[in-house]
């Protein structure tokens, strides 16, 4: 892997991180972040992954159907990723990341029928989704570079 290459998937990782602790922490995604993830997507540009913000419409229509569940940082996030991973890369990873927030849920909802405790409380609860969107993310980014400096 060349330089630029390895610098774009460290700047990536650690935005994504960045991105993940924010939204873990305030439930926000600065728009900020988003921009410099766009930028790192232009360090080994191909005009074709400018189609990767499309991947980013599933999650702009559920938030029309349900104005109060994704989060505008998630979108937006998705869409600066598909700059970096073009549009099937992106689809993948969002794919995989959704996969991976429906495995943390069921995960906690079985464990609080376990402990006998209210099922609807956690229902209830914002889920941060980036980092379940990074991780599926950066497997994607990891997968197709071969990178394997991120393992």
């Amino acid at each position: 892997m060349e330089a630029n290459g390895t610098l774009q998937a460290v700047l990536f990782s650690f935005l994504l991180m960045a991105a993940s602790v924010w939204d873990f922490r305030k439930r926000i995604i600065p728009d900020s972040i988003c921009i410099l993830v766009v930028l790192t997507g232009l360090i080994d540009f191909s005009p074709v992954r400018l189609l990767g913000v499309l991947a980013a419409l599933p999650l702009f229509i559920a938030a029309l159907c349900k104005p109060d569940g994704i989060g505008g940082g998630d979108i937006k996030l998705t869409a600066a990723a598909g700059v970096v991973l073009g549009f099937w890369g992106c689809m993948t990873g969002l794919i995989l990341g959704l996969m991976a927030s429906l495995v943390f849920y069921l995960a906690v909802q079985v464990i609080r029928r376990l402990q006998m405790l209210e099922p609807q409380k956690a229902a209830q609860a914002s889920l941060p989704m980036a980092p379940f969107l990074s991780l599926g993310f950066l497997a994607v980014f990891v997968l197709n570079t071969g990178n394997m400096l991120l393992l």
